[in-house]
């Protein structure tokens, strides 16, 4: 768990480091699932923090949409968040201790911490994903962030 968790830092970072060399795309209009790349991150940013909430079985009374005014004030909360979930998960012994939840429209589930954990990881991946199409259509290129190139880095 700890080890996907510190790939999904490792790959929001490195994002957002490479954005900052093209600080003006990040807040630029975009067609895709959200309005800019800093909506995307935002929505990156809301549920992590939403699926945080539910890990340590405490509620959050609706879901976020956070849209960043800058690169630097994504890095910030994410590393903010980041630091506190990779604190949460070191302390956490019992990686398949099942957690009871409600989605946003009130219906119960159960799922292993193992499992929201890489529910995260695959859901920031799948939206970074659509930032490297956001960045291309801007004509800027991206940058590696698949988990091969996480390994390569270590």
């Amino acid at each position: 768990m700890k080890h996907l968790h510190h790939y999904h830092v490792w790959a929001n970072e490195r994002m957002l480091d490479h954005i900052l060399q093209f600080p003006d795309v990040f807040r630029k209009p975009s067609a895709g699932p959200f309005s800019t790349i800093a909506r995307t991150f935002g929505h990156i940013y809301d549920v992590d923090r939403l699926w945080f909430t539910r890990m340590k079985e405490t509620s959050l009374s609706a879901i976020g949409k956070t849209e960043f005014s800058d690169v630097q004030e994504a890095k910030e909360a994410f590393t903010a968040l980041h630091k506190k979930m990779s604190q949460f998960l070191t302390l956490e012994t019992d990686r398949n201790r099942m957690i009871h939840y409600e989605n946003t429209e009130g219906a119960s589930f159960q799922n292993t911490l193992s499992e929201l954990v890489t529910h995260v990881v695959n859901h920031g991946t799948s939206h970074r994903g659509n930032v490297v199409v956001m960045l291309r259509e801007a004509g800027y290129r991206s940058c590696p962030t698949d988990y091969i190139y996480f390994l390569r880095d270590l």
